[in-house]
């Protein structure tokens, strides 16, 4: 019997798998009466062209936009859930949002569907050209459109095994917040940047970003990608010079710029961008701006592209999740270390900003709005006396039953709203949808 949670491991691992373990793959994929994949983008498409090329018959895909889509690669396109044989079905699970993933996984067994293969497992045993022989790159990593470099256990792994360490303080991203404001206003932004007072929506100073970046990553032994974000990146004047600060450490993978596209990039911002670690990732949302910012975004692609510079421009999503209110739920210590232990953020979202390490966005959020001061919800690094002192307290930190943000936290709700829609919601209050 094929044991695919060892193929898995072996894809995680960051070591090139034999052909011998791939060919075992393959036959374990041909077993099946019936094989679909889920999902027709980039990571759907590139596993169909791989099985097509394996001689592996895939009978069809599933995806939500059948009608439009039709077909890929000569294989047609049908609603989700909709093959009959469910016990000889082998659905390759290729949906790439993290967001929704594990919902539709859940989904998946509960309408009968028990043979389920990742796909970005799959790819990044079958055809992840990286090891940990092998440097990476953001073109392949990010700009594929195939691989979720920050939730990829593979990449993460392959720069963990740079420095030889038994027990690395490693974590898979870092969030480095540089400013909190923004060119759109996002009625369902999960930064709140709609909530700042307009006083307070400004750049963090480049010294206090350098500053951070050198305490916080000289302590670190490895992180495995890092998120430059905002607000909005491009409007702070000195990103070139955060970027290249980044770059002078060698214990981090990928770096990706978070944008919109929104705000008119200098050429000047892009000096030092062209290393192979960077990427400039624009969202796509479309469907919620004018003209104007239209018109604004694909200037901003076609400089960026011309530069000779990695980027990617994402897939347009419909709806957003709703994020969480940020009152106090008044929550008990064990609904906050269930919370914790569920949540599919920290360590992997934790957010360096202003001197200080938080858990994720919404923890972040909390303390930067001044709402809440939970001293136990940081780490002061603008005050830390040393790197080991540092680690110590990241290594405590990120192993803390819970973060008293928790018991504000109501993620989960399931409520949705259209993706970028611009406007104004109260965070701060219950809300009335």
């Amino acid at each position: 019997m094929f044991d695919v949670e060892e193929y898995y491991r072996l894809a995680h691992s960051g070591e090139k798998l034999t052909d011998e373990q791939n060919i075992r793959m393959d036959a374990y994929i041909q077993s099946f009466a019936h094989v679909v994949i889920w999902g027709g983008s980039f990571l759907g498409s590139a596993i169909g062209e791989y099985l097509l090329n394996k001689g592996i018959e895939v009978e069809n895909y599933w995806d939500l936009r059948w009608e439009e889509l039709k077909e890929i690669h000569g294989i047609r396109v049908i609603p989700p859930f909709t093959t009959k044989d469910r016990e000889n079905t082998l659905v390759i699970f290729c949906i790439g949002n993290n967001v929704i993933r594990s919902t539709l996984l859940q989904e998946l067994y509960e309408k009968g569907y028990p043979n389920v293969l990742r796909g970005d497992y799959l790819y990044e045993g079958a055809l992840c050209p990286f090891n940990c022989s092998t440097d990476i790159e953001s073109r392949q990593c990010q700009g594929s459109m195939c691989c979720r470099s920050m939730f990829c256990e593979r990449l993460s792994n392959i720069v963990k095994s740079r420095n030889k360490l038994e027990n690395p303080l490693h974590t898979f991203n870092i969030t480095l917040i540089i400013n909190q404001r923004c060119s759109l206003k996002c009625k369902c932004c999960t930064s709140y940047m709609n909530q700042y007072p307009l006083d307070q929506r400004k750049d963090i100073p480049l010294e206090r970003i350098c500053d951070d970046i050198d305490k916080f990553f000289d302590a670190m032994d490895s992180v495995g990608t890092i998120t430059v974000m905002g607000g909005e990146p491009f409007m702070h004047p000195d990103l070139s010079a955060i970027v290249r600060k980044l770059l002078s450490k060698n214990n981090i993978g990928i770096i990706s710029i978070a944008t919109s596209g929104t705000y008119p990039i200098k050429p000047e911002q892009l000096v030092g961008l062209e290393d192979k670690r960077v990427n400039i990732s624009f969202s796509n949302y479309e469907q919620s701006l004018n003209p104007n910012q239209i018109k604004m975004m694909h200037k901003n692609i076609e400089m960026v592209k011309e530069a000779g510079l990695s980027y990617t421009v994402g897939i347009t999503m419909p709806e957003w999740l709703i994020p969480s209110t940020l009152y106090d739920l008044g929550d008990s210590e064990e609904t906050m270390i269930n919370k914790k232990q569920s949540c599919i953020q920290p360590p992997r979202c934790m957010q360096v900003k202003n001197g200080k390490l938080y858990p994720c966005d919404f923890g972040q959020s909390l303390h930067s709005l001044g709402l809440a001061d939970y001293e136990m919800d940081y780490v002061d690094i603008e005050h830390s006396t040393s790197s080991e002192e540092l680690k110590k307290k990241i290594r405590d930190y990120i192993e803390q039953p819970y973060y008293r943000s928790c018991g504000h936290c109501s993620y989960g709700n399931g409520t949705t709203s259209k993706a970028a829609e611009q406007g104004y919601m109260d965070f701060t209050k219950p809300l009335e949808l």
